[in-house]
């Protein structure tokens, strides 16, 4: 019997378990949604993506340019000089020129610790930055692929580079141009680097080459030739200086060799050259790595290694299959709940979805940055969250530029100031958010030229007022640019509330109220001011058509009505008395007691000692000789904060002096969280012995409500100090205009 149960035991055990694993592979679905879309100018339309997941959350942000549009060009952004860096937005503005406005742009190309851009950049058939390429499948771009724009049409594909120089019959390539030397490597300097000096170490040899037969502009396809007029050999710590109409070639380690054999005089040859497919490109940015190859999720680096499996933010450039449209995508990233970030994996997965053909791997982590211009803006702003909480400066950006000239007013943006439904005879501001022209450029407009019409009602400048019941549109007109506005009017209410369900005031109080409309369907409904009818029962007092309620009653009760049609509401109020007794002391547990520069107690009086009224009094004993210097003072402090709603006139309280000379004060807090004092005597005032009644006057311009904190007793005077026993009783509140 027991092993049939435990073999039934494994049994469901087994299920059980196949269950859990089952679930545990099933396979995460996500959830992906437009947060937001428009058209940041005639051919170029931004989109931000939500991808949301069990496990997390991502944020994308989409900019797709069409290059069929006449007026849509995508345009590089490079440093002058090379090792400047700024922030993507800021780089943008500075390309900003009529018929040339940025609307939309990213970080691009990597950049390394002294500002210099790691990989290659031509611009205008011309080499910028030969770049270089690391050595292994786990960098990101250890293959020579480049994104650029050609004929109109953006290109990601692998680049040949041919630059070399001839000595004597003999080609010897170049290993990069403009950057730091390293070890075995022969570098190309110009006078585009950052520096006019080479600033390399005196461990190499350097070849100084002016007297050019042509200018040196690196165009693709050239060549010049000059003669060698200084030769910086190795060990020589003297600076090499770049000259202006020449270049220099430096090399250290392994390829010393090449340059062992100059001598000053000779003749050397500088070619650079690329292969057709990049001839003639207006620009071109080398990266990696190639994330999508033919419409397929192919990783020109390791997937699996680390930089390749780390989510992180990322940005990329793609093409589609024409290479007619191109897109800008980020995705934020390292902040968790908002967005997680990608692996390179993941990233290529999303570019596929949204039609990449190829798609190159830019600059990413704190470096990623979009900016697009909103509907509206001039100038481009941030889109995206960098992770970093803000933007790093970088090295070179792409932009998507529009060429549009300034057209007619065709589209319009406009919203309701309030989005309730209207009763008959109340009024709206219709806010004007934006007009622009056919090419989506933003357009100056004046409110004085809005146009607004109904068959609802009429309109006023930017207002509109409800005169007729039902459902309808609001057309909002500037010049040729028009939207419509739903609009709802009701002319009976089916349900009113006061802001406040009862009232307990005093003579001189003033209470603003206010009331809420609802139609059948329990919708708020926005009324005029003067669309309700108030009335006060009873000799309370008086109120105003915006339903200031003034009281001038003395003591009484009633109510107040508040009238739509047959459609009422009402509020109960009473007034209160003009004095009250806030505590007898007969108990003592909402007080408690602190000092400074003192000590002090309190406890309940004994049958033999003081009491003015009812069963005790409030004891309470101070000491302020235990301090010699600076004020001292004893606090009776109030654990629940005694609130006044009405405007009092004054605090009162029966103290059993002890002729001490002290002064007794209290602190009040009012209604915006204010700290303010009131004294029940003056400095040196609490000279009696015995009984005596003290009123505290409250200022006319403390803001209700008012709570007393605490009653204290001070002493600022070092030859007064000394100790003593008060007692207190019925502390009173005072109201009412005498």
């Amino acid at each position: 019997m027991q092993g049939r149960f435990l073999k039934g035991f494994w049994f469901i055990f087994v299920l059980m378990l196949l269950g859990f694993v089952c679930m545990a592979i099933k396979p995460v679905q996500a959830a992906t949604s437009i947060k937001q879309e428009f058209k940041a100018s005639a051919g170029v339309t931004y989109q931000d993506y939500r991808i949301n997941t069990s496990a997390r959350n991502q944020a994308v942000r989409v900019l797709k340019a069409n290059l069929s549009d006449p007026y849509t060009q995508i345009k590089v952004g490079i440093p002058d000089p090379l090792n400047k860096l700024s922030k993507t937005i800021a780089r943008a503005l500075t390309y900003y020129a009529p018929r040339h406005q940025v609307v939309g742009t990213i970080n691009a190309s990597f950049f390394g610790p002294t500002g210099l851009p790691v990989y290659l950049i031509a611009e205008n058939n011309q080499l910028i930055n030969a770049g270089k390429l690391p050595v292994g499948k786990t960098e990101y771009a250890n293959e020579p692929i480049a994104f650029g724009m050609k004929d109109g049409k953006g290109i990601i594909a692998h680049y040949n580079l041919d630059l070399h120089f001839v000595h004597n019959g003999k080609s010897t390539p170049i290993t990069a141009s403009n950057k730091a030397r390293a070890t075995n490597q022969l570098i190309l300097y110009t006078a585009k680097n950052p520096s006019k000096y080479t600033d390399t170490s005196e461990k190499g040899i350097e070849v100084v080459v002016e007297k050019l037969d042509a200018p040196l502009d690196l165009t693709f396809g050239s060549t010049v030739t000059g003669m060698v007029t200084k030769i910086r050999d190795y060990g020589d710590k003297t600076k090499t200086q770049i000259p202006k109409d020449g270049f220099v070639l430096s090399a250290t380690g392994t390829s010393k060799a090449a340059l062992k054999n100059i001598q000053i005089g000779d003749s050397i040859s500088l070619a650079v050259d690329i292969d057709t497919l990049w001839q003639g490109a207006d620009f071109m940015l080398g990266s990696g790595p190639m994330l999508v190859n033919k419409g397929k999720v192919d990783l020109s680096m390791d997937p699996k290694s680390p930089n390749a499996i780390t989510r992180a933010p990322h940005t990329a450039v793609a093409v589609d299959k024409t290479g007619r449209n191109v897109f800008f995508v980020t995705v934020d990233g390292r902040q968790p709940g908002y967005s997680t970030g990608m692996n390179l994996t993941e990233f290529a997965q999303f570019l596929v979805s949204i039609g990449a053909y190829q798609a190159l791997n830019l600059d990413g982590g704190g470096s990623t940055a979009m900016g697009v211009r909103y509907p509206g803006d001039s100038v481009v702003k941030l889109a995206n969250s960098p992770a970093d909480g803000f933007e790093r400066y970088i090295s070179t950006t792409l932009m998507a530029v529009s060429t549009a000239p300034n057209g007619q007013p065709t589209y319009i943006k406009a919203h309701k100031s309030n989005t309730s439904v209207l009763l008959k005879g109340s009024s709206i501001k219709i806010l004007l958010d934006y007009v622009l022209d056919q090419y989506y450029n933003p357009v100056k407009a004046s409110t004085k030229n809005l146009s607004i019409t109904s068959k609802l009602g009429t309109a006023k400048g930017t207002a509109f007022t409800a005169a007729k019941a039902g459902k309808g549109t609001l057309t909002v007109k500037y010049s040729q640019a028009a939207t419509s506005l739903p609009v709802e009017i009701v002319d009976q209410l089916a349900k009113l509330t006061i802001s406040k369900s009862n009232l307990l005031v005093r003579n001189g109080d003033t209470v603003k109220l206010s009331v809420k409309g609802y139609d059948r369907k329990g919708r708020t409904v926005l009324m005029a001011p003067n669309a309700i009818q108030w009335s006060v029962t009873g000799k309370l007092g008086t109120i105003s058509k915006d339903g200031t309620f003034t009281v001038t009653g003395t003591k009484g009760s009633g109510q107040i009505t508040a009238a739509y049609g047959k459609t009422k509401a009402v509020v109960a109020v009473n007034i209160g008395p003009d004095q009250e007794v806030l505590d007898t002391f007969d108990q003592l547990t909402n007080w408690t007691v602190s000092s400074i520069r003192a000590t002090a107690f309190s406890q309940s009086s004994t049958k033999k000692e003081p009491v003015k009224e009812g069963k005790a009094a409030l004891k309470f004993n101070y000491d302020f000789t235990v301090s010699k210097s600076n004020t001292s003072a004893a606090y009776l402090n109030a654990a629940k904060s005694l609130v006044f709603t009405s405007r009092p006139n004054a605090i009162g309280v029966y103290v059993y002096g002890d002729g001490k000379n002290n002064w007794l004060r209290a602190t009040l807090t009012d209604g915006k969280g204010k700290s303010r004092t009131i004294d029940f005597t003056k400095d040196m005032g609490l000279s009696w012995q015995g009984w005596k009644f003290v009123k505290a006057a409250i200022p006319k311009d403390v803001a209700l409500p008012i709570k007393l904190k605490q009653i204290y007793v001070v002493q600022p005077h070092q030859e007064l100090k000394s100790k003593g026993t008060l007692y207190f009783d019925q502390l009173q509140v005072f109201y009412g205009l005498k």
